[in-house]
């Protein structure tokens, strides 16, 4: 198994909490997660609601299914029987010891209408994504390069002293990005085999997976919109345009893109505005949440067409988006994804704040350095002055190379694994 980079930190959950959530996509690895900690110091029995007389035991009647497995127990894909969080709550209640209950949902339950009751307070939450870069490559403690920006006196030093690997070629990077971080495509060795895993993943998420959590009366117009939403990866997400095209109406379609985030096949990335209320009502930028499923929607299926795609580098950014939400995920400090740009056309693809301070993140595929990346930078940092940590463009070059006092070019996939 692939050593998840989440594991020592949902154990340190269960030794604090008496109430663990891991969530994630369907088939991100949570099972394989959650077996691997019953095994370990944390003995505990483990049930999946994926199983048939355990999913009726539970749904008829939830708070005996507890008292009979009263922890420490590992219950997966609670989405399936929302009411045992009620149930669970109450035994909680009785006696909060820590790590009693694990649980793990394909659905972000605490945003479902039929949960009437969460956890708070007696909840740790933590969501599993696709493998990261880092993880595929084996390294075996997540990578530390936002925290220590963020605490370093001089960031520019830490950047300027990355190595960079002699074998993350652009073969290799497009790779990732078609491969995506899904376990099973992700190590599988032979294309047909993943090809298949992503058309079996599409079938089974919109007629089994989503049918089962809400009401979805057009499912061919959901297929559509999968489809639809995955060419809008890295594009702002504009409702009008993309409701016409699904043919949807727009109460509908803003019912199932909830839906896909509440399943987390999409992601949507707020402009930063020091004025919170103008975050929350201006449009977000779209992410398909991982690059394999999204390349496979769109038909790319080998490097050569991947390189050669006016997609890719809405794909090239899709894919720092998603790895920079896993490193913000995993940070010890928190931290929040944003995007930047000015009525005047100016933006930067990423802002990570902490603290009110900020790094700013730009992503090309491209081996140069553009003129507007670098006047781009340089309006922030007159907008910003101290508050801006550092300046990164991570590029499709090989060299690590300063650019300014604050701004530092950095090769994709060394940033990834620093």
């Amino acid at each position: 198994m692939i050593k998840r980079h989440l594991e020592p930190l949902v154990r340190e959950a269960l030794g604090q909490f008496p109430v663990v959530l891991v969530t994630g996509a369907r088939q991100v690895g949570k099972s394989t997660l959650v077996q691997a900690l019953c095994r370990g110091a944390w003995k505990a029995a483990y049930l999946t609601l994926d199983d048939r007389p355990t999913l009726d035991a539970a749904l008829t009647d939830p708070d005996g299914f507890i008292a009979a497995n009263p922890g420490p127990v590992a219950i997966d894909e609670i989405q399936r029987a929302p009411d045992l969080l009620r149930a669970i709550k109450l035994q909680v209640d009785r006696h909060r010891t820590p790590g009693r209950f694990l649980i793990t949902g394909s659905a972000n339950i605490l945003t479902l209408k039929t949960v009437s009751e969460t956890l708070a307070g007696r909840i740790a939450l933590h969501q599993l994504h696709p493998f990261s870069d880092a993880e595929f490559n084996r390294r075996p403690s997540a990578p530390t390069i936002l925290p220590r920006l963020f605490q370093a006196k001089d960031p520019g030093t830490i950047l300027r002293s990355l190595r960079v690997s002699p074998h993350r070629s652009s073969h290799h990077l497009l790779t990732r990005i078609l491969h995506g971080g899904y376990p099973d495509p992700a190590l599988a060795r032979q294309p047909s085999a993943r090809r298949r895993w992503f058309e079996a993943y599409r079938t089974t998420y919109i007629e089994r997976d989503i049918v089962q959590l809400t009401a979805i009366e057009r499912l061919p117009e959901f297929g559509r919109l999968m489809l639809l939403a995955a060419a809008r990866s890295g594009q702002i997400l504009n409702f009008a345009d993309l409701g016409r095209d699904a043919g949807l109406p727009y109460v509908t379609l803003r019912r199932y893109m909830q839906v896909l985030e509440q399943t987390y096949q999409v992601n949507l990335v707020s402009p930063f505005y020091t004025n919170v209320s103008k975050r929350l009502s201006k449009a977000p930028k779209l992410y398909w949440s991982d690059t394999g499923m999204a390349a496979h929607l769109l038909d790319l299926h080998d490097t050569t067409g991947l390189e050669h795609s006016p997609k890719l580098g809405a794909l090239v950014e899709t894919w720092v988006a998603q790895e920079l939400q896993k490193l913000i995920s995993l940070a010890p400090v928190p931290m929040r994804l944003y995007g930047w740009r000015l009525q005047s056309g100016q933006e930067v693809d990423f802002l990570i704040e902490h603290g009110q301070r900020f790094v700013a993140i730009e992503a090309k595929w491209g081996r140069s350095i553009d003129r507007r990346a670098l006047n781009t930078f340089q309006t922030l940092h007159a907008q910003w002055g101290e508050r801006l940590v550092a300046g990164i463009v991570l590029y499709g070059g090989d060299a690590v190379v300063a650019l300014g006092p604050k701004l530092i070019a950095v090769p994709l996939g060394t940033f990834f694994n620093a």
